[in-house]
């Protein structure tokens, strides 16, 4: 099938289903594939999950006597002309019916075949395993939809900040700046604080008004209007933050900010979210939908309190584990060791980053980058990036070896 072919299984056609159409139902050739999709999908079917080991024709004979459930699982390994296979499910699958499918193809080619030309929701190669199945169908086989698709695309990382002040957007603007400025990664920094623009400021590109027309219509949003509304910075890094006014009402839309952070993931390889200290509406969407949090605080009562909070609060679908902690603005003299600090938070300091005073705050104004310079701030942003996976080198094997090849003081 080339691209351009309409969809054999287009959610489009859907059309009024029967309440007494089962849920899921699925076809397998082998008993070993059955065991595996037994364990991992039957936790969610107490009252039986309808699973037939059967040869693909035999698949095919039993869709065409009855209703097609909701979603159906085949099994298409061993087929020798397996899209010509899936071309004749169209005969006896109901419009409306989400189709997965396994088998033994294991090419990139095919599975967009499969899955961009022809309908199919999500395809997997076997040998399949239990992580696997569970991750990748298990959200289709009950109705829902995958949290596993926000994997795809690139990366993207929410800065927070303990309270204000704490310097999340110089971190921010300089780790994007060496991820698309140094590692030549596509990247974009997306500030969520939709009226100030200090991304932009410090970034020195001018405020976006693309952003508050993507998110009013989100349904609109493309890669078109998001490379109208973005600025470059460098030749990959662009910027995308509004300075809207304070004053002005305006309707932003649910669901605004999961279009958006699809989409740029979709076009960049890592989306560096710079989040505002009390994150609602659009920040707190952008904030579960990271992958990774970073959370950023000083050595003050005050910002180790706030930062307890922020431990605290529930994690994002998509992350899999605790916030990366940083330790911005340290000197020796400070009363809160990072030791003490690690130990009321009950988390490593991952990094800690050294006070450079008011070169920072020159910086900032300035629209200039730290990071670009030699000294213990770049080597600060360069293992914070190693840790998210968008530095070269390994990242360090724990987070108090990253703290430990950090020297303390100016650069």
């Amino acid at each position: 099938m080339t691209p351009g072919t309409s969809l054999l299984f287009d959610p489009a056609s859907v059309e009024p289903l029967s309440r007494d159409r089962p849920l899921f139902m699925g076809f397998v050739r082998d008993a070993e594939t059955a065991h595996i999709l037994r364990a991992a999908l039957a936790p969610a079917f107490p009252a039986g999950l309808i699973l037939h080991t059967v040869p693909f024709a035999g698949s095919l004979e039993r869709l065409g006597q009855i209703e097609t459930p909701r979603t159906i699982l085949i099994d298409i390994s061993g087929e020798d002309q397996p899209l010509s296979a899936i071309l004749q499910l169209e005969a006896v699958v109901d419009p409306g019916t989400r189709v997965l499918v396994i088998g033994d193809n294991r090419s990139v080619s095919f599975y967009r075949s499969l899955t961009r030309n022809l309908g199919v929701k999500e395809y997997l190669p076997k040998p399949l395993d239990i992580a696997m199945v569970t991750r990748e169908l298990l959200p289709w086989a009950i109705g829902a939809e995958p949290i596993a698709e926000l994997t795809r695309g690139g990366a993207m990382v929410a800065l927070c900040g303990a309270g204000g002040g704490v310097g999340v957007t110089t971190i921010a603007t300089n780790l994007a700046w060496l991820i698309g400025g140094e590692t030549r990664r596509h990247t974009i920094l997306l500030d969520t604080d939709l009226y100030r623009g200090g991304a932009a400021l410090a970034a020195n590109v001018p405020p976006s008004t693309g952003l508050r027309s993507a998110l009013e219509a989100p349904d609109r949003i493309d890669p078109l209007l998001i490379e109208r509304a973005a600025h470059p910075a460098t030749e990959r890094l662009h910027v995308l933050a509004a300075e809207e006014a304070l004053n002005e009402v305006w309707s932003l839309r649910p669901g605004g900010g999961r279009a958006l952070s699809n989409a740029l993931r979709q076009r960049y390889n890592f989306v560096i979210a710079d989040i505002p200290a009390r994150p609602l509406g659009f920040a707190a969407e952008i904030l579960a939908l990271a992958q990774q949090r970073i959370l950023i605080l000083e050595a003050s009562s005050q910002s180790l309190r706030h930062a307890k909070r922020w431990i605290d609060l529930p994690a994002g679908a998509m992350q899999t584990r605790r916030p990366i902690v940083i330790l911005n603005r340290y000197h020796r003299k400070q009363p809160l060791s990072p030791k003490l600090i690690a130990a009321e938070l009950g988390s490593e300091i991952a990094v800690i980053v050294p006070d450079l005073g008011a070169k920072a705050v020159r910086a900032s104004d300035l629209g200039e980058t730290l990071v670009s310079q030699k000294g213990s701030f770049r080597d600060a942003i360069v293992k914070l990036a190693r840790l998210i996976g968008a530095a070269p080198g390994p990242p360090p094997a724990k987070a108090a070896e990253a703290v430990a090849s950090i020297s303390i003081g100016a650069p």
